[in-house]
């Protein structure tokens, strides 16, 4: 009588190294940090603000409230509320809910088209963009791995490129 040896099959092993494989080169990279990750937290920050931004401009319809968002190389927001030919951050300037100062060991730029910064995107009472995004605009999102964007369309919609 001969007795069962113990062990793995042939068939058994090579599908364990075929599932290691597969696991190494899809999953495993997510685990090597955050940095890879913060791209994705400024895009929907930045979608966040242009449509909290866009809803102020439909709902309070006073002229002389600016519902604009400035966006530079590192940052993005609302220098002044109240003064809307003012597109320079003050020195000790503080992101609200529609404004975000990208940390230098992230790495991360934001243009509108390509184009040199500051850049203007206000909306109307209607929600329809205005200024460097009249008629629709890409905002581009780069980062030492990987650019992102966010489309605004012509008539307002607001969604990840």
């Amino acid at each position: 009588m001969h007795g069962r040896s113990s062990g793995f099959t042939l068939i058994e092993s090579v599908t364990v190294i075929i599932l290691l494989g597969i696991l190494a080169v899809s999953v495993l990279p997510r685990f090597s940090g955050t940095r890879d990750y913060e791209i994705y937290a400024y895009r929907s920050q930045l979608i966040s603000a242009l449509r909290l931004t866009q809803q102020r401009a439909m709902q309070q319809t006073n002229t002389t409230l600016c519902h604009q968002i400035v966006v530079e190389n590192s940052r993005f927001g609302v220098p002044d509320r109240t003064d809307c030919d003012e597109t320079n951050f003050p020195a000790d300037w503080q992101p609200d809910l529609t404004g975000a100062v990208v940390e230098s060991k992230h790495n991360i730029t934001f243009d509108i088209n390509g184009n040199a910064n500051p850049s203007i995107i206000s909306f109307n009472g209607m929600g329809v963009p205005q200024d460097d995004c009249s008629g629709g605009c890409t905002l581009n999102i780069t980062g030492e791995y990987e650019a992102l964007t966010v489309l605004i369309a012509e008539q307002g919609y607001i969604r990840a490129g």
